[in-house]
């Protein structure tokens, strides 16, 4: 099974007060990426680490550290938000027809005593963006008078 590419980790805050505590305080060891009001009563801070990290475990467990020393209004705006992820991205390729990842079970228990989820994005490419031998989705033979078309090709 091919592991896809690792790429980055988000960590993504929803709260319906004010995050501009957490993110001054979070700010000088992280690149915030969205941070403010999306709607009314509904505040979000999107955040990634610098510099970034070789493998979702070492990210992850570089923001709970972060995290687990925050002041005590720090932890206050962290504790009031009802969305704490880390978003693990990684590249993949639409050919890749299965692919995994892991983490450590401390990683697990860190983001668990934050009261925080783990989300996974996968952002496809096609096979000759990464320079990855493509694999056809549909066998030459009798009966296929289509034009075979890779999914990601858009008209």
């Amino acid at each position: 099974m091919v592991a896809p590419h690792f790429n980055n980790v988000d960590l993504d805050i929803e709260s319906k007060y004010d995050l501009a505590a957490l993110e001054a305080e979070l700010g000088k060891r992280v690149v915030v990426l969205t941070g403010g009001p999306v709607s009314p009563g509904c505040f979000l801070l999107r955040l990634e680490i610098v510099p970034e990290q070789d493998n979702p475990d070492d990210t992850i467990c570089a923001l709970c550290s972060f995290l687990e020393r925050l002041s005590a209004k720090g932890r206050r705006a962290w504790r009031s938000a009802h969305k704490k992820e880390f978003d693990v991205g990684f590249d993949a390729v639409r050919s890749q027809l299965a692919s995994q990842f892991s983490l450590r079970t401390d990683t697990l228990k860190r983001m668990s005593n934050l009261g925080a989820t783990l989300g996974v994005t996968f952002c496809y490419h096609l096979a000759t963006d990464l320079n990855v031998r493509r694999i056809p989705l549909r066998p030459k033979g009798k009966g296929n008078k289509s034009k075979r078309q890779d999914p990601g090709h858009q008209p």
